[in-house]
């Protein structure tokens, strides 16, 4: 696959922003955190198909390194990517025009399931984030905790860098 310029990358993050009405520089901040912006970004996770292997059984006859694993800029993890209708292999999950457009659907998704009585004890930013980062399963937890709360401490850090140095989306907005 060829790796697209960070000009074709910020315009994705513009257009996906748009569809999926999550702000641009949270995307960008995400996928700063995620990969350090790395197209190719690739991250296994060995004990997650031993635990999770039931909840797929359609997955089953995949390679285990193919779907427990974590891919592209925004590193959306495979089964997530499933989750959300895409149904082709891993290595398709480099493409920043699918992962992008996954990583919005996905804090869109996030954002639009948050319960009122969640955000009692952080910022609605703060839970989808951890959301994104840890899944939804206990996150927050029933005293409001994060269980990756230093994790969306890095994203909202990335946000309020990438907002203060970038202007609009040029001929997108």
């Amino acid at each position: 696959m060829e790796l697209l310029s960070p000009e074709a990358v910020n315009k994705l993050f513009c257009i996906y922003s748009k569809k999926w009405n999550v702000e641009r520089h949270l995307l960008k901040a995400v996928a700063i955190v995620e990969s350090s912006m790395n197209q190719m970004a690739y991250r296994f996770e060995p004990l997650f198909w031993k635990n999770y292997k039931d909840k797929f059984p359609e997955l089953a006859d995949r390679d285990p390194e193919e779907v427990s694993a974590s891919y592209g800029l925004m590193q959306v993890m495979f089964t997530t990517a499933w989750r959300l209708g895409f149904r082709g292999a891993g290595v398709e999950l480099y493409n920043p025009v699918i992962n992008i457009e996954l990583g919005a659907r996905l804090l869109n998704q996030l954002f639009g399931n948050l319960v009122y009585k969640d955000y009692y004890k952080n910022w609605p930013q703060e839970i989808c984030l951890a959301q994104y980062n840890g899944g939804s399963s206990g996150n927050p937890g029933l005293d409001g905790s994060l269980r990756n709360y230093a994790y969306t401490r890095k994203v909202l850090a990335a946000y309020r860098d990438v907002r203060m140095k970038e202007v609009g989306c040029g001929k997108t907005e």
